[in-house]
């Protein structure tokens, strides 16, 4: 099973890279941001916010090539919008999707995970208090 893997370099990668370590999986394939010289990335996208859509909306072209390329079982992604737009290709493409929201959001869930709970299979806190019928709550994860 192939799983691929996505998330903005700093915080959202350490947690994802962490995540990655708990999982076993046939292959792991992983999606970074550009200009984060990461060498454990296999696929970069440009960095950008949720709130500037019409960057992100150029490069769904590009996500759409990462998840048809790797042809994943399974997309996970720790945030933030780059990892958002790849898991929206997987939703265009028929993927499973999973969104971890970051451990550091206790108070309310992030803007990306608000947004990706209209389209992802399963979105995940890792804080109880922000459980609801659409974002589940199995423990802390990271």
């Amino acid at each position: 099973m192939r799983i691929l893997y996505v998330a903005s370099f700093g915080g959202h990668w350490v947690q994802l890279q962490r995540l990655a370590e708990l999982v076993e999986t046939d292959e792991a394939v992983f999606v970074s941001t550009s200009g984060s010289h990461n060498d454990a990335a296999s696929h970069y996208l440009d960095d950008f916010s949720v709130r500037e859509l019409w960057t992100g909306l150029r490069q769904l072209p590009r996500a759409l090539r990462i998840v048809r390329h790797s042809d994943p079982y399974l997309i996970v992604s720790t945030g933030a919008a780059p990892g958002l737009l790849v898991l929206f290709a997987g939703f265009v493409l028929r993927r499973k999707t999973l969104w971890v929201d970051s451990i550091a959001n206790s108070r309310r869930l992030s803007l990306s995970g608000r947004v990706a709970k209209l389209f992802a299979n399963q979105v995940l806190t890792q804080w109880p208090e922000l459980e609801t019928r659409r974002v589940r709550y199995l423990g802390r994860l990271l």
